[in-house]
């Protein structure tokens, strides 16, 4: 969890609905995670980082590109795209209030986040697979 944990807010969606349009299904944003222990039964552990970790972790990748950019630069711009999706609103910005409106950004699809995680922790995450976008070892057999 980055900041308090509402930086990013999104409306997250299954392959199967996404196939049919883009968006769905919010659970609050500070429930998301207790949604998912309370599925796989593991007591609640959450710690806030501080955003400027990333910043941090990006200008070192950044420094060690410049002397060795096969394999520092791929690395450098994972974290610049890592911490986008930690930061920016997925949600619909409202001009009249300048805030984020999770009532104003469409929806659509029938899976909620719960049947996803639920299907998940049941099933695994067949169907899923990545193949060159995955990251940290996930198509490792």
């Amino acid at each position: 969890m980055f900041g308090d944990g509402t930086l990013a807010s999104c409306k997250p969606i299954s392959e199967q609905d996404l196939a049919a349009f883009i968006v769905d299904c919010v659970q609050q944003q500070d429930k998301q995670a207790q949604l998912l222990f309370n599925i796989t039964g593991k007591k609640e552990n959450l710690f806030p980082v501080p955003v400027a970790l990333m910043d941090g972790i990006i200008g070192i990748l950044d420094f060690f590109a410049k002397f060795l950019p096969a394999q520092f630069e791929d690395a450098a711009e994972f974290g610049r795209i890592g911490k986008y999706y930690a930061v920016e609103s997925m949600l619909v910005l409202d001009p009249a209030t300048q805030t984020y409106s999770e009532s104003a950004t469409p929806s659509y699809g029938q899976t909620t986040l719960e049947a996803f995680f639920r299907q998940a922790v049941k099933e695994g995450l067949k169907g899923q697979e990545l193949g060159d976008q995955a990251v940290f070892g996930v198509n490792e057999q």
